[in-house]
């Protein structure tokens, strides 16, 4: 099973007073302890809720309110994820941890939902969705790539010219859905941009089932892109298009080296092929005879 333990804040915490150097080494040692017994998973510890905020629900208004909150028992200064056969184990390994605070403090531990907590209602395609969305959390790499792409995408929707190129390695090449039928460099692909934006409307940037791969210094992605309009109509959202993206590790960041945009084609009638539906493999109505001609 796996268990949430909660280290609950303090004075000393929320004060932000910072441990000493007989308890960093005393926690060290702690957590090397759960990483060697395959017990830990995960485990932060957390600035005081005077740097953070408190988001309220209501109806459909979010009131957002600045810290520090004056609830000190009932905040969290940090955690760990740990997987044990049962509370009992997880009851164990907290008696043996430091005390973490400078004066008396309490840690909660509380059990985490699993799938089969759910009964009927977690179906098998939940389940996968859910098996995706897990492998995808526990790849730091992917997460990073997952963030650069949202910075793409911001930007886009920006017509921020400077922010579409900011992830890009100098020696980048785009083959795109524009003519020519490549782009060298960020200076170009900016210069592209430049030019085909002031043409279009306002558009939500929407990506489709990315796929990410990581293999050492290199990585690639794949998927599908839509400029989604407010006229349904309009030529710029009329189609998903294929995206490709290779990325490069330089210099401790991940930059674009390569990008391939494009639509399908009909090639008994060599002209374009919307991709309208991502969920459904669509394919012309060929002529059985054509391809005999």
């Amino acid at each position: 099973m796996r268990v949430m333990v909660m280290v609950k804040a303090s004075p000393s915490s929320e004060a932000g007073k910072m441990p000493d150097e007989a308890l960093l080494t005393a926690m060290g040692k702690f957590n090397q302890e759960l990483v060697d017994a395959g017990i830990m998973q995960a485990g932060e510890g957390l600035k005081p809720s005077s740097e953070g905020v408190r988001v309220h629900f209501h109806g459909n208004e979010r009131l957002v309110t600045d810290g520090p909150f004056a609830e000190t028992k009932e905040l969290i200064a940090g955690y760990w994820i740990w997987e044990v056969d049962s509370m009992d184990e997880a009851v164990r390994w907290v008696r043996r941890c430091p005390n973490p605070m400078m004066e008396d403090s309490d840690i909660d531990i509380r059990p985490i939902f699993g799938m089969e907590d759910f009964g009927e209602t977690m179906t098998e395609e939940l389940r996968q969705q859910e098996a995706e969305l897990v492998k995808k959390i526990q790849s730091p790499e992917e997460a990073e790539l997952r963030r650069a792409v949202k910075r793409w995408s911001d930007a886009l929707e920006a017509k921020d010219c400077d922010g579409l190129v900011r992830d890009y390695a100098p020696e980048v090449v785009l083959y795109g859905a524009i003519p020519p039928y490549k782009f060298e460099g960020p200076e170009k692909i900016r210069e592209l941009w430049q030019n085909c934006l002031p043409n279009f409307p306002a558009f939500e940037s929407v990506f489709h089932n990315m796929k990410f791969h990581v293999a050492g210094e290199v990585a690639f992605a794949y998927g599908l892109h839509s400029f989604r309009t407010e006229d349904p109509d309009h030529p710029a959202g009329k189609s998903w298009m294929r995206v490709t993206i290779g990325y490069e590790r330089q210099n401790g960041e991940w930059k674009v080296v390569h990008e391939h945009v494009s639509l399908p084609f009909n090639p008994m009638t060599n002209q374009t092929w919307l991709i309208e539906d991502p969920e459904v493999l669509s394919v012309p109505d060929y002529d059985p005879d054509a391809c005999a001609s």
